[in-house]
């Protein structure tokens, strides 16, 4: 026997030994639609990604997000389908990988698994900007990681007290979107039409002007990032009761919920600013719609619960990345080691600790990293991700392995698949054009994605691996 031949029954055997003890099959349909919308977090991505779109596209940002509400829908459908079909913890990798073959699952779990820990770790940071505010006295480093801290230690509880717990934080959150939608859409000042025919920005010398329309379009990237989601639920599909008929609308649910909770309010903002010019230079611009319409005091209370929902989402994003990397461990990606820490399920939580931990580590060792090095990171995986997902559903629902009787089906098929992969066409040259985070993204990205084909030719492929259809205890 050569030495090849030899590791290849090594690795295979290792593959064979990886404990299979699966998760707890104990959520309901709403406990994960509540740890959904709390990884989406619409207050984040109103404040976050919200705050810079308007700053880049002024008042076309209404207009902006009226659009992604409608790619939202797509989103919606795409995932609910393979998400229904294929409702495992290694979320997109494993209903892609199975569909089109090993490369794909190899290419999209390494681009998930290597921007975990930036997207927690970006996070982390940003709790440090509104913290600030409330307490500038504390000093940022250790309000990022007693943060990390802190939703590390809700993240090892059993999956079912950190959904409960996630929802009360979900609750705080919902009312801080709730008083913004409500407060903005109380006295509208200028109409629809005016800002869609017309939109204006701060221009150079600090004066309105008109908006160029390569400014929006490079700003509808980063529109779409914020609405978008949904899919998050796929993580915890393992723990979901009778997952194949109710991922499906769980997803749409999550989704389409997020997506209004995230462009209402800035629609409204735009349109019911006192002074539009004083909104848009603002580097705080909701806190500044809200004091000038209820006083000075809903500034800090904005900023409370600005740290509340970031906070909160940090928890259900190192609990689903837990999950991935569970799911990793158990399909024998790595030395046997490796793969029995990661794929170890405590007895008492029933949660995937050993993952949980790691992940954490990784994104604590982030944190060292500049918060525009971490962006680098994250914003490419719209891109790639995206386009394998559309292709899968498009390829699955043609071989018949999504969609089937008792399944969610998407309707007017392929409709959803093939707008989806023509919005890909679309982020990837807005990206291209963004020289500054969106072309770095994706050549480096890129190199992960090289990384994984070969991993996958020259490791994984010799053994016949493919990604496994998780069991969960019931």
């Amino acid at each position: 026997m050569s030495v090849t031949e030899r590791e290849i029954v090594v690795e295979t055997e290792e593959a064979r030994q990886t404990p299979k003890k699966g998760l707890r099959r104990e959520l309901s349909s709403f406990a994960v639609l509540l740890l959904t919308l709390s990884s989406l977090s619409p207050v984040v991505s109103v404040f976050g990604m919200g705050g810079d779109v308007l700053h880049q596209a002024g008042a076309a940002a209404a207009g902006l997000f009226g659009f992604a509400i409608l790619a939202a829908v797509v989103w919606a459908v795409v995932y609910a389908e393979l998400g229904s079909a294929y409702p495992y913890a290694g979320g997109d990798y494993v209903g892609v990988g199975r569909i089109l073959g090993s490369w794909a699952g190899v290419v999209t779990l390494a681009i998930w698994a290597v921007t975990a820990g930036p997207s927690l770790a970006f996070a982390a940071q940003t709790l440090t900007i509104y913290v600030g505010q409330l307490a500038p006295q504390i000093p940022a480093p250790a309000v990022t990681f007693v943060g990390l801290l802190g939703a590390l230690a809700v993240a090892l509880m059993s999956v079912r007290r950190g959904a409960l717990i996630t929802g009360l934080f979900l609750a705080v959150e919902s009312v801080a979107i709730a008083v913004l939608i409500a407060v903005g859409a109380g006295r509208p000042v200028r109409g629809v039409g005016a800002i869609l025919i017309h939109p204006v920005a701060v221009g150079a010398g600090g004066s309105l002007a008109p908006v160029a329309f390569s400014v929006i379009a490079l700003a509808a990237v980063s529109t779409v990032y914020a609405t978008v989601g949904g899919n998050q639920a796929l993580f915890f599909g393992e723990e979901l009761k009778d997952p194949h008929r109710r991922m499906g609308p769980v997803v749409i649910m999550a989704c389409m919920g997020g997506a209004f909770a995230t462009a209402l309010p800035i629609i409204f903002v735009v349109l019911s600013a006192p002074d539009l010019g004083a909104l848009l230079r603002s580097p705080a611009p909701f806190a500044q719609f809200l004091s000038a319409r209820l006083g000075a005091w809903a500034g800090p209370a904005l900023s409370a619960g600005v740290a509340v929902a970031i906070f909160n989402a940090n928890i259900v994003q190192l609990m689903g990345s837990a999950r991935l990397y569970f799911s990793l461990g158990r399909d024998g990606l790595f030395p046997m080691p490796v793969n029995r820490l990661l794929s170890r399920v405590d007895p008492h939580s029933g949660t995937p600790r050993s993952a949980t931990l790691v992940v954490a580590v990784f994104a604590g060792a982030c944190c060292f990293l500049p918060a525009h090095t971490l962006l680098v990171f994250m914003t490419g995986l719209l891109v790639y991700g995206w386009s394998l997902v559309c292709l899968a559903l498009l390829i699955g629902r043609l071989k018949g392995l999504t969609g089937a009787p008792g399944y969610w089906r998407a309707p007017l098929f392929p409709l959803a698949p093939v707008v989806g992969l023509v919005m890909a066409v679309g982020f990837t040259l807005a990206d291209l054009a963004d020289k500054d985070a969106g072309r770095p993204s994706l050549l480096l990205l890129g190199l992960v994605v090289v990384a994984a084909l070969v991993w996958n030719q020259f490791g994984l492929r010799r053994r016949g691996w493919t990604p496994q259809l998780g069991e969960s205890e019931g």
